[in-house]
């Protein structure tokens, strides 16, 4: 079965052609093109179509990543209108990602209007997680009345990580015990439990958790209380917190490449962004390492997980407690897999790979449905 996967980011559309036989994904093709805010989504993903043109012909099936699936899309599901609904009703709650998605499923039914498509939702890895992950402490009829519960994001990465863990490990993906960390342009911490999602450092929103690029992850409630009685509007405070923030308010660049550069030359500004980012990182590892019982590898993926092997030192060098430490000679080279130093704790560098977590996914719906 040929699958084509869409995959739509904040900055990046990517796409893939995949092959999948007996259950076993293979890749053909991939590509990549930015997310130009003048242009648009729709331009991006004609241009991602192009790229793929001359292998196109012969798909059976098409898979579209989609953030946030609420309490109703738990699992892979058949766009159809009520799931497509369902995915608008949502776009309050991941405003910069469910909004790309449906314009990936409208751009796909132009092009394949009797070719079916399947959702494959990022909340659904984290969708059975404990209620004491999933509440927050509001009063229970307020968020019954209005779904507040912290649904967590990345999990196609986190599953893929959790996946890539497995391979390296040489185990059942049902043993995996691990704290991964998808470190990109959105930044989040997964604790797997026999190769469950059992906390998540996001939330009700993507905005939730680590530090990002330019989302600033947890703040205190009372702060945004605080600045629309100082006179913002929602509108400010919500660009603010998702666009404003993060490495690029503290330190004046969303990218960590440039970051460590400028901290290199001496920029207190650049350091200090980089210092908040690695702190938070340790904390939320530390916490979910308690929650394993102090079991667990830990894995690195996403572009700055996978490319910034500064970021890993200082990350291990926070969790000396956990027995974290890494052999310098592979964490620099970026060696794939195993980077821990001999007797430590396992710390693996997987390349995430949501597209074939996904074509996966739609392979198995598609099989459900015949």
């Amino acid at each position: 079965m040929r699958i084509l996967v869409l995959n739509g980011g904040t900055g990046t559309i990517k796409a893939a052609l995949a092959s999948v036989v007996r259950g076993t994904v293979t890749i053909e093709r991939r590509a990549t093109v930015p997310l130009d805010d003048a242009a648009g989504p729709a331009a991006a993903f004609d241009a991602i179509l192009a790229a793929l043109a001359d292998g196109l012909d012969g798909i059976h099936g098409i898979g579209h990543r989609v953030v946030h699936g609420g309490l109703a899309l738990t699992e892979p599901a058949i766009v159809d209108a009520a799931v497509e609904a369902e995915i608008a009703r949502l776009v309050p709650l991941a405003p910069l990602h469910n909004p790309v998605a449906l314009t990936g499923i409208a751009t796909a039914r132009r092009r394949w209007p009797t070719l079916p498509m399947v959702a494959v939702f990022d909340t659904a890895f984290h969708a059975r997680r404990s209620d004491a992950s999933r509440r927050y402490a509001l009063p229970t009829d307020l968020v019954q009345r209005h779904d507040l519960y912290r649904y967590g994001f990345h999990g196609i990465a986190h599953a893929s990580l959790a996946a890539g863990v497995a391979v390296a490990a040489g185990c059942e993906p049902a043993a995996v015990d691990a704290v991964t960390l998808q470190l990109g342009r959105g930044c989040s911490a997964c604790a797997v439990a026999g190769g469950r999602s059992i906390e998540t450092s996001m939330g009700f929103t993507p905005l939730e958790g680590l530090m990002m690029a330019t989302r600033s992850g947890d703040v205190d409630a009372g702060l945004v209380v605080h600045l629309q009685r100082r006179g913002l509007t929602l509108d400010e405070v919500e660009t603010l917190l998702t666009k404003e923030a993060g490495l690029l308010g503290v330190g004046g660049s969303a990218d960590v490449r440039d970051l460590l550069t400028r901290e290199a030359a001496g920029d207190e500004r650049a350091a200090l962004a980089l210092r908040i980012f690695v702190r938070r990182i340790v904390m939320t590892v530390g916490a979910y390492f308690t929650l394993l019982d102090g079991r667990g590898a830990l894995a690195f993926g996403g572009g700055i997980g996978e490319h910034a092997s500064a970021i890993r030192s200082r990350v291990a060098a926070g969790l000396t407690a956990w027995n974290v430490a890494l052999d310098p000679a592979r964490n620099d080279a970026a060696t794939r897999g195993l980077i821990s130093a001999h007797g430590s704790r396992p710390v693996y560098l997987i390349p995430t790979d949501e597209e074939s977590i996904i074509a996966g996914a739609v392979a198995r719906r598609l099989e459900e449905q015949r």
